[in-house]
């Protein structure tokens, strides 16, 4: 079933770049995030610097009936309108409109910071993805030589079992380990499956398997870890999240102390009153004409709540100062971590590319002995199983050197360069 899946999503071989691009255009998460940054975009305005206009109406209609004892009874009726334009326009607020227009600014930086991070972080599982399908893979196509090759000594086996040349037990023996290598086939397949199924809603491109993977895993130039260290302190993007979030907190406090400070605003309008009196001769009066003043307001005494504010916002930007000290220091921790790691696997790596070539061409020459029957079955498979073993540790300690890499390549901020 998998090969028939995967020769017919042949047609679309993908790489590594294609499966990033479509997972950033379809993960829903991210378009959240940029809807997000979308928000911040849409606050930063310069509306804190300009006037605000507005416009009023009304119109109240009295009727009463009028009781005296010197007269006879009546009745009266008002018509009241008025209408008006305001012009307010604040001049001057200790220039705390600068900080929010600022403030704006720094949370629109963040929202973006947050959407690269994001991207990433989407970036690292599309390979970590990517890359563990082309394993499984490989370990799929070893699993299919050694079944080649248990088919092939199992049919030697027969033959010679039926020369009288072996024992039962010999052929039961070869029976054994071959229908154990076609369960190892399957389970492999299955494994196979799964890789293109996390693939395939990583991706979000539907649910059946269009695509199909036929690549290498390369390792780049080693890296070197004074570089890298510079590269993190600089561009890692955590670490520009938490400065950010300083200059943010820098805001916060200059946004309370500009309450210490006078407010001056200008206003200007105009307006047009009207009275009717239906019941009486003169039947209106009417008012209307402009104005304008200055208004200046400042909180001499607030109960000192303006100091306690200070000294909260000031707490609050030291500890913006600490995060960042602490989120420098875990991240130059985890790069040191992985940088041992990543040497570590390079190390590993290439003693298991030479264990497996020595292991291939040993299993060559054990078959051919087999053949001439200068080799038992049962040393045969130590050999096969040899063969299977520096297979998969090859591949699991290049895969480790890969994810390693590009875990550095994150912490320094070059992942999605």
């Amino acid at each position: 079933m998998l090969i028939l899946q995967l020769s017919a999503a042949s047609q679309n071989v993908m790489t590594l770049d294609e499966a990033i691009m479509q997972a950033l255009d379809h993960n829903y998460s991210l378009k959240i995030d940029r809807n997000d940054q979308q928000i911040a975009e849409n606050n930063v305005t310069i509306s804190p610097f300009l006037p605000t206009v507005t416009g009023s109406g009304r119109q109240t209609q009295t009727d009463n009936d009028i009781s005296s004892s010197s007269s006879a009874d009546s009745r009266s009726r008002t018509n009241y309108y008025t209408t008006g334009v305001t012009v307010n326009w604040k001049l001057f607020d200790g220039l705390g409109m600068f900080t929010t227009y600022s403030r704006q600014k720094e949370l629109l930086a963040m929202t973006s910071q947050r959407v690269r991070i994001s991207v990433e972080n989407l970036v690292m599982r599309v390979c970590s993805e990517y890359y563990n399908i082309i394993v499984q893979q490989s370990r799929l196509e070893s699993a299919l030589t050694s079944l080649s090759l248990s088919k092939a000594r199992y049919d030697n086996a027969e033959e010679k079992y039926l020369l009288g040349v072996i024992s039962g037990l010999d052929l039961q023996q070869a029976k054994i380990d071959l229908n154990a290598d076609s369960s190892a086939v399957l389970s492999q397949q299955e494994t196979v499956i799964s890789a293109y199924i996390s693939m395939t809603n990583l991706l979000n491109v539907g649910h059946d398997f269009s695509f199909n993977i036929r690549d290498s895993i390369v390792l780049g130039p080693e890296i070197n870890i004074d570089s890298l260290r510079a590269r993190t302190l600089m561009y890692n993007n955590q670490l520009i999240l938490a400065r950010q979030g300083e200059k943010l907190s820098a805001y916060d406090l200059q946004s309370v102390r500009a309450l210490r400070y006078p407010t001056l605003n200008f206003s200007t309008g105009y307006n047009l009153t009207r009275y009717e009196y239906p019941w009486q001769a003169s039947s209106f009066s009417q008012t209307n004409g402009p104005n304008w003043g200055f208004n200046l307001t400042w909180n001499i005494f607030t109960g000192l709540e303006t100091n306690r504010k200070i000294a909260n916002a000031k707490l609050d930007a030291e500890s913006s100062k600490l995060a960042y000290l602490d989120a420098e220091n875990e991240i130059l921790g985890d790069l040191n971590l992985l940088y041992n790691a990543y040497m570590n696997n390079i190390t590993v790596t290439a003693f298991e590319e030479e264990s497996a070539e020595v292991a291939r061409t040993s299993l060559e020459i054990a078959m051919e002995r087999y053949r001439l029957g200068s080799l038992s079955g049962l040393e045969f498979r130590d050999y096969q199983n040899n063969y299977l073993n520096a297979i998969n540790r090859r591949l699991t300690a290049l895969y480790q050197a890969k994810m390693s890499e590009i875990g550095l390549r994150l912490l320094a901020g070059e992942l999605t360069e």
